[in-house]
C-alpha cells in the first residue's frame, strides 16, 4: 500500500487485473475493517480495508486481499450481499456480479473450501446494475439493456418482472420498505414499484437525456439524486416529480451518482470513462454553489476571446510597420536634404576661408562653462586651424593660473551668475555665424536681425550692473584668476535680488 498525490488520490492498491468496477460493502460485516470487491477481466477480488481516519494507529491504510475469485469473463457490476459476515464461524462472503456474457453469478464462500457460484439466465441484453433486498438478502433486482427489470431468488428463479420504456440504468430497493423498488431508465424517467402488485406506484422525470445513473439516499428516503447529461438532479418525491435543485458538473458528461451512506447532503458524481475530465467529485448540498457556465456560452466566449485577440495583434502590427515604414522614409528625406545642403555648401566659392571674430572675454566663458565642447566643435566647423589655435591658448592659460588651492573668478558665486549670461550671449552670437555661413542667402541680414533678438542680455548691461554691485567687470575676461579679496569689491547682494533687475 503506498500513497499517492499525482492526482490527488489519497490512497492506491497495486492490482494484477485490469480493473472495471469497484463496490464497497454498504452493510454491517461484524468486522472494524470495511469489504471491498472489485472485479477484472478474469477475476473478483475480495479485500479489506482499513483508514487511518477510523484507527489512528493505522498508518496511512492498511489492505488485505482474503480471496481471488475466478470469474472467466468481464465483470460489469458487483453487488454485496446483507448476508456477508466476517465475525462468523466460520466467515460468510456472499455477492453477486453481472458479466458481459449477460448472466448473473451469485458467489458465497467461506473463504476456507466451500467456494460456490450459481449462474442466473434471462436477461437478453447487457446488465448495467445489480441490488440485494437490504433486510434479509434473500432477492436480487437486476436491470438490462433489454428494457426489463428482473427480481431474482437465490436460486435464480425469476419472481418479477416489469417491462421498462428504454434500457434501465440503476436499481435500488428501498431500504426500509422492502416491497418498493426504484429503476431508472436511461429516457430520464425514474419509476418505483410496488413488488407486491407488481405496479408503478410513482415516477420522476429529469426533463434530459441521457439518464446515466440514480441512487436512492439512504439517510433521508424522500430524496433521489441522479445524474444526466452534465447535470447531477436532486428530487424531493413530497413536493414535485420534477428536480428540486439542478447543476452542471461534468463537460463530458456524467456517469455514476452515489449518496454518501452517512450524511443526507454529501454526495460523489464521475464523468464517463475514457474522457479527459472524468474525475471524481464530491459534493455538499449544504454549501452555497455559483453554477457554472454552460459549456456553449464558454466556447463562445473563449472564440469572442481569440478572434478580438487576433484581430488586434493584426492591427497592432500594421500600424507598427506604417509607422516605421513612415519613419524610413523620414530618414532618407533628412539624408538627401543633408547631402543637397552640403552639395550647395561645396559649391560655393572662398566658403573655407570665412572666419568671425569672438572677443577674449566671451571666448573664457565659453572654454569654461558646460557647453564649452559644444561651442568649440562649431567653431571647428566654420575654422578648424583658427579653433584648434584658440584651444590650445585658452589651454596653456588654464594651466598657469588655475591651482587646487586658490578660489577662481568661475568659482565665486558672486562672479559665476554674470559668466553664466555672456556665456548664453556667446552661444547665441556663434549659433547665428554657423547659420549665416550655411544659408548664405539674400535675406540672410534679415533672419541675423531677427535672431539677434534672442542673443540674451548685453555685454554692457552686463558690467553696468556689476559696477552697480561693486564688483570688477574685468575679471569676466579672466575667468581662472584669483579673486579679489572681499573689501576691494564690495559686498554682494543676493543673487535673487540682482537677478531680478534684468527681468524687466
Amino acid at each position: 500500500m503506498k500513497q499517492d498525490s499525482t492526482r490527488n488520490t489519497a490512497y492506491t492498491v497495486d492490482c494484477e487485473d485490469y480493473v472495471h468496477v469497484v463496490k464497497f460493502n454498504p452493510f454491517d460485516s461484524g468486522d472494524a475493517c470495511s469489504l471491498i470487491a472489485y472485479g477484472g477481466d478474469n477475476y473478483v477480488v475480495v479485500g479489506t480495508c482499513r483508514f487511518q481516519e477510523e484507527d489512528a494507529e493505522v498508518e496511512g491504510m492498511q489492505y488485505k486481499t482474503l480471496r481471488m475469485f475466478h470469474h472467466g469473463i468481464r465483470v460489469d457490476a458487483i453487488a454485496w450481499s446483507p448476508e456477508t459476515r466476517l465475525d462468523a464461524l466460520p466467515p460468510q462472503i456472499r455477492f453477486c456480479t453481472a458479466a458481459s456474457d449477460k448472466k448473473l453469478r451469485l458467489f458465497t464462500s467461506d473463504l476456507q473450501d466451500k467456494n460456490e457460484f450459481k449462474t442466473f439466465d434471462g436477461h437478453s441484453d447487457y446488465i448495467n446494475d445489480l441490488v440485494f433486498a437490504p433486510k434479509e438478502g434473500q432477492e436480487v433486482a437486476s436491470v438490462s439493456d433489454d428494457h426489463t427489470c428482473r427480481v431474482w431468488d437465490l436460486e435464480g428463479n425469476e419472481k418479477a418482472h416489469f417491462v421498462l420504456r428504454s434500457p434501465g440504468m440503476s436499481v435500488c430497493w428501498h431500504p426500509e420498505e422492502a416491497f418498493k423498488l426504484m429503476v431508472a431508465e436511461k429516457n430520464g424517467t425514474i419509476r418505483f414499484y410496488d413488488l407486491i402488485t407488481q405496479q408503478a406506484i410513482l415516477s420522476l422525470e429529469c426533463e434530459q437525456t441521457p439518464l446515466m445513473s440514480a441512487d436512492w439516499c439512504l439517510k433521508n428516503t424522500l430524496k433521489i439524486g441522479a445524474v444526466a447529461g452534465s447535470d447531477w438532479l436532486i428530487w424531493d418525491i413530497t413536493c414535485s416529480s420534477y428536480p428540486q435543485d439542478k447543476r452542471p458538473v461534468h463537460l463530458d458528461r456524467a456517469r455514476l451518482f452515489r449518496w454518501s451512506r452517512v450524511n443526507e447532503n454529501l454526495f460523489a458524481t464521475t464523468g464517463y470513462p475514457g474522457k479527459t475530465t472524468s474525475q471524481l467529485l464530491v459534493h455538499h448540498l449544504g454549501h452555497p454553489q455559483v453554477p457554472a457556465i454552460q459549456q456553449k456560452r464558454t466556447v463562445a466566449f473563449l472564440n469572442q476571446f481569440v478572434v478580438h485577440t487576433v484581430q488586434f495583434l493584426n492591427r497592432f502590427s500594421t500600424v507598427c510597420e506604417e509607422k516605421l515604414s513612415a519613419l524610413s522614409l523620414r530618414i532618407q528625406q533628412i539624408e538627401t536634404t543633408l547631402n543637397i545642403l552640403d552639395a550647395k555648401l561645396s559649391s560655393i566659392p572662398g566658403l573655407e576661408d570665412v572666419r568671425f571674430e569672438v572677443s577674449s572675454a566671451n571666448m573664457n566663458s565659453v572654454t569654461n562653462g558646460p557647453m564649452a565642447q559644444t561651442t568649440v566643435d562649431q567653431q571647428t566647423a566654420v575654422s578648424p586651424q583658427s579653433g584648434q589655435n584658440n584651444i590650445h591658448e585658452e589651454g596653456l592659460q588654464k594651466t598657469e593660473v588655475v591651482t587646487e588651492n586658490v578660489r577662481t573668478v568661475a568659482k565665486d558665486p558672486r562672479y559665476a551668475r554674470y559668466l553664466k549670461m555672456v556665456q548664453v550671449n556667446l552661444h547665441a552670437q556663434v549659433l547665428i555665424v554657423i547659420l549665416a555661413v550655411k544659408l548664405h542667402k539674400e535675406n540672410t541680414v534679415r533672419q541675423l536681425a531677427q535672431l539677434s533678438l534672442c542673443q540674451g542680455v548685453p555685454v554692457m548691461a552686463i558690467r553696468n550692473k556689476m559696477i552697480s554691485e561693486g564688483l570688477n567687470p574685468d575679471l569676466l575676461e579672466t575667468p581662472d584668476a584669483p579673486v579679489p579679496a572681499w573689501g576691494d569689491d564690495g559686498k554682494a547682494e543676493d543673487s535673487s535680488d540682482s537677478e531680478s533687475s534684468f527681468s524687466d
